[in-house]
């Protein structure tokens, strides 16, 4: 039930407010409780179901789909079993998270009296989800702000559990808004498929390009940024495995990296010697940079297939430590 109270303040204005509302009065000033904020991702952060939880994350799990069989991505398949099928030589096919998945958490969270959804999907430029999530919370009559971390995985992680934490503060999610914004707009996410055979397949790569590029060892560099509005798009072709890494770490350093307000992660799908390669190679050029490691998740290994090694890195947010 809620309490009316009658204060006099010392404006001489008699103020009448639910006392839910208030977190303290003093000299006159009503300071008033922080809204009630959900923060939202997908699978494509490379989590499962249980770590979002662990982070205070409403979690959405993409499709997978392998032959005959689909799984919900984070849940039922996990990246060591996505793994083993790519090596089996299977062509996983991906799609949005299930339609009752989106309306059930969206009532879920009404129920709950969260009065604000801050939503960091993969990128837009990859998958619909977030358009899917957006049209829910309509339905669902609840207030959202949608953030496109312009590519996936970690660096799409890190801006959620950013929300989590900002929220936690007391900021309005305006303010939330602003700063995850600022550091989306500066990631990067560069790439290095290995096979070429698994993209052809995919109907990603056309067979001559596949065939050509095996044969010259060329290797393509790929980006998802703000620039190519999170979509996957070439940034350069190399010959040899060994340049592209050196080109990887060329590109950062152009474009900005700096390990004093950067994050730096690197990723790979069983990347083999080329991650220490990778590694040593950001090391000599960001001498004390702190480097994260993660495999590459389902959702983005299905269309890469093995073999893959990755950098991400974006500006670090403003308030987080």
């Amino acid at each position: 039930m809620k309490t009316r109270l009658m204060c006099s303040c010392s404006f001489g204005v008699l103020t009448d407010f639910d006392q839910e509302n208030v977190a303290s009065i003093y000299y006159g000033i009503v300071e008033e409780k922080n809204l009630k904020i959900a923060v939202i991702s997908d699978s494509g952060t490379g989590w499962s179901e249980k770590q979002a939880k662990e982070k205070g994350i409403f979690y959405l799990p993409l499709q997978v789909k392998c032959g005959e069989e689909e799984f919900l991505d984070g849940v039922d398949i996990t990246v060591e079993e996505l793994y083993d099928r790519l090596r089996r030589g299977e062509m996983p096919t991906t799609s949005m998270p299930p339609l009752g998945r989106v309306e059930a958490l969206f009532e879920e969270l009404k129920e709950q009296e969260y009065e604000h959804v801050i939503a960091v999907p993969l990128s837009a430029g990859i998958s619909s989800t977030a358009s899917m999530i957006e049209a829910a919370a309509k339905r669902a009559d609840l207030p959202i702000t949608m953030i496109d971390p312009y590519t996936t995985v970690n660096a799409q992680g890190y801006l959620a559990e950013c929300a989590v934490a900002l929220a936690k503060q007391g900021l309005e999610p305006a303010e939330i808004e602003r700063r995850l914004k600022n550091s989306a707009e500066s990631a990067n996410t560069l790439l290095v498929p290995d096979d070429l055979e698994h993209l052809k397949r995919g109907g990603r790569l056309t067979p001559l390009a596949a065939a050509l590029g095996s044969m010259l060892k060329i290797k393509p560099i790929l980006q998802l940024n703000i620039s190519t509005q999170g979509k996957v798009d070439v940034l350069d072709k190399v010959r040899t495995m060994s340049k592209a890494l050196s080109r990887m770490v060329e590109a950062a350093k152009e474009q900005g990296f700096d390990p004093a307000t950067y994050e730096l992660r690197l990723l790979d799908s069983e990347g083999g010697d080329n991650v220490d390669t990778l590694r040593r190679l950001l090391e000599e050029t960001f001498p004390g940079c702190v480097i994260e490691r993660s495999p590459v998740c389902p959702v983005i290994a299905a269309h890469t297939g093995l073999g893959v090694v990755a950098i991400q890195y974006q500006k670090k947010v403003e308030g987080i430590s």
